[in-house]
């Protein structure tokens, strides 16, 4: 009899795995860093239509999202 996994695992993301390491501390010094520099960066996208900036963005909202999620999941443990 052949079992299957109800669910999927996904491989993990750099930025997951980065996260994941950190301690809350650590992760909460990143997060202070990373809002700032999406602002930053959607802030130099909106003056000069720079792809690359919104890219940037892209990428700290991404890792935000990491850190909140590693952060909530601590949280409820």
């Amino acid at each position: 009899m052949i079992k299957f996994k109800s669910k999927q695992e996904r491989e993990k993301t750099r930025i997951e795995k980065r996260v994941e390491a950190l301690s809350t501390p650590d992760l909460v010094a990143w997060t202070e860093q990373t809002i700032y520099s999406i602002g930053r960066n959607l802030s130099h996208w909106q003056k000069y239509n720079d792809e690359f900036s919104l890219e940037e963005a892209r990428i700290g909202a991404e890792a935000l999202h990491a850190i909140l999620d590693t952060v909530s999941r601590r949280t409820k443990l």
